[in-house]
Formats: structure tokens, sequence, C-alpha cells
């Protein structure tokens, strides 16, 4: 969808949020990423403000609605989703 903008909270060292960043650049999807290395407190909001305990934190602007995916294993979900729906 042209009109979705995914945005990930990520620590630079978790292999997850590796794993999510380099599957948005293969699907070429626009995405914002918020490395939270040295931004303890604000990574500690983050978590509380999507009750999102781990990173990475990847949610999706769809339109005018926010909405949290979850981590990296929940991002394959949805794309794999996605992609049983365009099959159907």
């Amino acid at each position: 969808m042209a009109d979705q903008h995914y945005t990930l909270w990520i620590k630079s060292h978790c292999p997850f949020c590796i794993k999510a960043k380099n599957e948005l650049d293969r699907r070429k999807l626009d995405y914002t990423v918020y490395v939270m290395d040295d931004k303890p407190d604000q990574l500690v909001a983050t978590k509380k403000t999507f009750n999102h305990p781990t990173v990475p934190i990847i949610i999706i602007q769809e339109l005018d609605e926010e909405v949290l995916i979850g981590g990296y294993t929940d991002l394959l979900t949805r794309f794999e989703k996605q992609r049983e729906e365009q099959s159907d």
C-alpha cells in the first residue's frame, strides 16, 4: 500500500532489530528508524506508550491510523497474512 509508513524503535546491536530493518529494505517499504542506544529514558517511555516490552517496536501508519505491529516476528506474521489474503 502506498499510504503506509513504518516506524521502528531499535537498538543498533539487536539481531531482531537488524532483521526487521533488513526486511523492510528488502521489500522496499518506507520507514523511519529511531536508534535508542543512548536514550534509555526515551526507550522506556516508548515501550510504555505502545505497551511493548522489547525492541524492535514497530508501528505502521496507515492513512490516519497508527497501529502497533509489535516486533520482528509480528512483522513477518503481518506480511504472511497479507500474502495469504492476496492469494485468496
